[in-house]
């Protein structure tokens, strides 16, 4: 009997190099990196390359690398890397970044979720792209010895402009088709929904779920609730939103097994994976990656800090030291899974999820969202509207407990001040961003 996965992935094959949608040459390369000395040379000479590019073609930083004296008569001094000013949306905004000679590669523009409220467009390209699907599968096939190639996926995604603004373009949906990968749209999730994807994941048994971690909590709480039994794949990954320790735990409960996190963006791709051993590995022959205090001094292991990216690979429109608007704990610089990748130990949420309080002062209001792990709630969202206003939108699944709401309450005056005026709003749906995430603690007072 003819092997009809096999059929498609020769298609696959054939397709990829008439598209030139491969990216085997730098799955290659990043094989060939086997020790911390080759690793670290390899991006010292990417790093290098990039920033003479970007001083020879792109304005902005002509000027900056000139002024901060990281390029003197052509010649790059690594050593003053660090006197680049950081990146910033605005800077994006009023300075000229891109690359004069983008108009001679293959790209295209993307966009910033706007998950801060800043959404920007970026110019990316082929280079990139093929550089960050590389990570990718390194993630799967060397940290997880599973292949993409092979596999059959579900992935739970929600984009509005990619599903309902035409942006799957052919060549698009016919490398899905060809790749085996099935997408089911978690922009909104009603229980017809919900279970119709239940028996579409029970029916096609993908090898790989792929999804936003609220979309395969929402769908674990659903199969939980009506005592559904799930498929269980031979991977479960969480990506593009905070995986709380909660939501793990009842994922990994429903689906009986563990699920793994992976760390990516719009802006700069594939970033870090989670391996065996519970650190997110960083793709560093894509990324690099530094993990900063408020004074852009660097953390220490352990430490918590805002992550700055410099990606190695988009010559089209260089982002050199972005602030991406994230915060992670710097893992160990070595772990027992043996991967020779630095880590961090934690991705805990975007810049956005602290509350502020008058004195300038902030604490991290995704440390409050363990007090909002009560039964009789479902979902829920908490707005700081100004230092001592806070709305919080709530999905019930019975009847309020007022004990646990004056506990929230209190707790939340003893941080923000007695004054504090607190809104309750019981809702039957909580909209997500236009990317299809949810935000859970949103802070809208500019810092």
């Amino acid at each position: 009997m003819v092997d009809s996965r096999m059929i498609k992935q020769h298609i696959l094959n054939i397709y990829s190099k008439i598209t030139k949608k491969s990216w085997e040459t730098e799955y290659t390369e990043i094989k060939t990196l086997i020790d911390k000395e080759k690793l670290h040379k390899f991006q010292e000479n990417a790093l290098r390359n990039l920033l003479l590019h970007a001083y020879k073609n792109v304005p902005y930083y002509s000027r900056i690398l000139k002024e901060n004296q990281v390029i003197k008569n052509g010649n790059v001094d690594l050593s003053k890397f660090k006197n680049i000013p950081i990146l910033t949306k605005e800077i994006i905004r009023n300075e000229k970044i891109t690359s004069k000679e983008y108009s001679t590669r293959k790209w295209y523009y993307n966009t910033s979720g706007g998950s801060t409220g800043e959404p920007i467009s970026f110019i990316q390209d082929e280079q990139y792209e093929r550089w960050f699907r590389a990570s990718t599968d390194f993630y799967f096939k060397d940290m997880h010895g599973f292949d993409l190639g092979k596999a059959k996926q579900i992935q739970l995604w929600g984009d509005y402009e990619d599903l309902f603004q035409g942006k799957i373009n052919l060549k698009e949906k016919i490398y899905n088709l060809l790749a085996n990968i099935l997408i089911l749209n978690t922009l909104t999730l009603s229980e017809k929904n919900l279970n119709d994807y239940i028996k579409t994941i029970n029916s096609y048994k993908p090898d790989l779920i792929l999804g936003y971690a609220t979309s395969l909590y929402e769908l674990s709480l659903y199969a939980e609730k009506r005592k559904l039994k799930l498929f269980t794949p031979k991977i479960v990954v969480s990506s593009a939103e905070l995986l709380r320790d909660d939501m793990r735990k009842k994922i990994e409960n429903v689906f009986g097994m563990k699920i793994y996190n992976f760390y990516g963006s719009r802006e700069v791709a594939s970033l870090a994976g989670e391996c065996k051993d519970g650190l997110m590995h960083i793709f560093s022959f894509n990324n690099l990656i530094e993990i900063l205090d408020e004074n852009n001094r660097p953390v220490k292991d352990g430490e918590e800090g805002k992550i700055i990216v410099t990606n190695l690979h988009n010559y089209s429109m260089p982002l050199i030291r972005y602030e991406i608007g994230d915060i992670a704990i710097l893992g160990p610089k070595i772990c027992s899974c043996g991967n020779i990748t630095p880590s961090l130990k934690k991705v805990i949420g975007r810049i956005t999820d602290q509350f502020v309080r008058e004195d300038g002062s902030k604490f991290s209001g995704l440390a409050f969202t363990l007090h909002f792990t009560k039964d009789w709630i479902k979902m829920f969202q908490v707005i700081q509207e100004d230092f001592k206003k806070i709305k919080i939108l709530i999905v019930k699944k019975n009847n309020a407990n007022e004990a646990d709401m004056k506990e929230i309450e209190s707790k939340l005056r003893f941080l923000l001040g007695t004054d504090c005026k607190i809104e309750w709003n019981f809702v039957d749906h909580i909209p997500k961003t236009k990317r299809g995430k949810h935000m859970y603690i949103t802070s809208l007072v500019k810092s």
